[in-house]
């Protein structure tokens, strides 16, 4: 990552000293949420005084928080479900289209992404009431898979981009369908990334 900067070496210890003390910004309050956690005090102090397993123990034997997990983790494989396959073709189109019209469709995967979330949230509010979606698990999916999508495309576009498409028609060329072709295809182009 650092490598396209040149320069002197104290430039180089700068941007890594930087580096460093950003990434210890990013995971101080992972640090010191995960100890909380293990607390057996009932308000929060740092560092705990006593050690227990009473906030987990209450969490996994809570009905209401496994029905929250349950739907959490439900929503998660369904926007995964849905929002990769998505990605994958709309990439796969953008990488065959080219011009013009690949920058279009690239622009619009990814506008969710730049959008400010308070106008997205309306938008996304007033299409889900048109649709009688509020309140409801498919229209959270929805919001999901929305948000989901940009992040999907960021992360599958290069590694579609650098494909060598000659293998793809080298396995057409041997009695492979399209869906075979493509799942082979991205799988290898995956694992080579």
């Amino acid at each position: 990552m650092l490598d396209a900067y040149y320069g002197s070496r104290l430039t180089k210890a700068a941007l890594w000293i930087f580096s460093a003390l950003v990434l210890v910004f990013l995971m101080l309050p992972t640090l010191i949420v995960v100890p909380l956690s293990f607390s057996a005090s009932d308000l929060l102090e740092f560092p705990p005084r006593a050690w227990s397993l009473r906030w987990y123990e209450a969490f996994f034997s809570s009905a209401v928080w496994m029905a929250a997990l349950r739907v959490s983790l439900l929503l998660g494989v369904l926007t995964a479900a849905i929002a990769v396959p998505i990605s994958f073709l709309a990439c796969f189109a953008i990488n065959r289209f080219g011009g013009r019209s690949a920058r279009v469709i690239y622009g619009f995967l990814l506008s969710p992404s730049v959008t400010p979330g308070i106008l997205l949230a309306i938008g996304l509010f007033f299409i889900l009431a048109k649709l009688g979606l509020v309140g409801t698990l498919t229209g959270v999916l929805v919001g999901h898979v929305v948000l989901a999508i940009p992040v999907a495309v960021i992360v599958l576009y290069p590694a579609i981009n650098r494909f060598d498409w000659a293998q793809a028609q080298a396995a057409r060329s041997l009695g492979a369908g399209w869906f075979r072709t493509m799942g082979g295809s991205y799988c290898h182009s995956w694992a080579s990334a």
